[in-house]
């Protein structure tokens, strides 16, 4: 799915921004010379409440390159910067209060840029929304995030939403593209003459009742929201399709055949003794 073939509200395409509701400030950790570190960290830092939705976001964006704030930490341990720099994607985070003073978690809110692929960062917004179990872009006062964001609910909502209809639209389209190839196995795998030698028919036909097994699993994967049971799950299908495939087979006892034939070819090379034959 490529990203030109939907338009985000906003002015750049390659950035997204979003404003999202801090419920819990918790995790507590701390920041040494700009970098986040877990609170148990022997050095001493300036205390810094990560909050659920850094804190999801640091979970479920894979390893990182690094974790750092761009403006740490003072007084006010919910008020800080954060830069988090990972290989297709980079994520700023701006942690504020909207009112209230910032005297209590749910008077935050994170604003949150990211750079990257419109896939990576649709899937990224997908997994927040279903690992956070509740929506976002739901303030706790209306009035004052509106203020403070400069966007009424409604504008808020419909870029979510288009994140996560991406998002979905694509999972659809990988699960879509592993069923068409599987009809395209399944096929082969019927026909005798594309048999390579000692080719296991009943194997090939468990393996792809196993691939439909894991599509319908995917299927309900994205039912429930789970992005990553929905990729094991077509992960595993796509292992399954390989090894049922007589065509991948056949090319297979090419490869075979043909290293072979190197191989006999060295062997017929006459050995030269050229030390006794100076002498």
């Amino acid at each position: 799915m490529s990203d030109d073939k939907i338009t985000l509200i906003g002015a750049n395409p390659e950035v997204s921004i979003l404003w999202m509701q801090v419920k819990s400030g918790k995790p507590q950790m701390k920041c040494i010379d700009g970098l986040l570190r877990p609170f148990e960290f022997p050095e001493k830092g300036i205390k810094v409440l990560l909050g659920d939705i850094s804190s999801v976001l640091l979970r479920i964006s894979g390893p990182h390159d690094s974790v750092r704030f761009s403006t740490p930490p003072t007084f006010d341990e919910q008020k800080w910067d954060l830069e988090i720099n990972c290989p297709e994607l980079e994520i700023k985070i701006e942690s504020y209060p909207y009112w209230g003073f910032g005297l209590f978690s749910s008077c935050y809110l994170n604003k949150v840029e990211l750079s990257g692929s419109l896939l990576k960062r649709s899937k990224l917004i997908y997994d927040l929304v279903a690992v956070l179990g509740r929506n976002p872009w739901e303030p706790k006062i209306n009035f004052f995030w509106e203020r403070a964001t400069k966007h009424n609910i409604q504008s808020h909502h419909e870029k979510w939403l288009e994140l996560i209809n991406y998002a979905t639209k694509a999972m659809e389209e990988e699960i879509q593209e592993i069923l068409s190839r599987s009809l395209e196995v399944k096929k082969r795998a019927s026909e005798p003459k594309l048999f390579p030698p000692n080719w296991n028919k009943e194997l090939s036909k468990s393996n792809l009742q196993e691939v439909e097994k894991n599509i319908n699993i995917a299927k309900q994967a994205l039912h429930d929201q789970n992005a990553a049971a929905l990729k094991r799950a077509l992960d595993r299908a796509e292992a399954k399709l390989i090894e049922a495939d007589p065509l991948v087979g056949m090319q297979n006892e090419e490869l075979i055949g043909k290293e072979n034939s190197k191989a006999l070819i060295i062997d017929e090379i006459p050995f030269v003794d050229l030390v006794n034959e100076e002498e």
